[in-house]
């Protein structure tokens, strides 16, 4: 679901700007690619992952990512460029937590298990990648927005499933 999210506004948010209340051409529209560089915070990120645990690292990234996204759905542009602000720090603080947990699954075969972990990811990116103009084209950048905030939700919630297994 990560690799899903992760695509999902990357691929739209290029386009909320060009279109409709806001006007602005592609160019301008593809600027919101600079939010990558919230990446930075990804050693901050471990650090704090390796304080506080990468499970409550990836659900506080999901709740940051889905307050991102509904932060986007009003038309008001500094609205749009924080809440994908938000949604893109949000998943570099994500896929970190996720590698970790990942590494921390199992003692032995962390090779496949993290061929498996990048398999699984690149293919819900494409999926993210496809998704998302489907909802574009269907209700535009809110329903972009809302099916985000929808598969972070199940994230979410399979997290969550997978904290209580772990503690039973």
């Amino acid at each position: 679901m990560r690799g899903c999210c992760r695509r999902s506004p990357s691929a739209a948010a290029c386009s909320s700007p060009s279109r409709p209340p806001f006007g602005y051409g592609t160019a301008t529209g593809s600027l919101v690619f600079l939010l990558w560089v919230t990446g930075v915070a990804g050693p901050f990120v471990g650090r704090l992952a390796d304080r506080i645990g990468w499970r409550r690292v990836a659900l506080v990234s999901l709740g940051f990512a889905s307050t991102g996204l509904l932060m986007s759905i009003p038309s008001f542009l500094p609205t749009l460029v924080l809440g994908l602000a938000c949604v893109t720090a949000a998943m570099f603080a994500g896929v970190t937590a996720a590698q970790l947990g990942v590494s921390e699954s199992t003692a032995t075969d962390r090779g496949l298990a993290s061929a498996l972990y990048f398999s699984l990811y690149y293919g819900a990116g494409a999926l993210g990648g496809y998704l998302p103009g489907l909802a574009w084209q269907a209700w535009g950048w809110n329903g972009v927005a809302l099916v985000g905030v929808g598969v972070l939700g199940a994230a979410t919630l399979a997290l969550l499933a997978a904290v209580v297994a772990s503690k039973g």
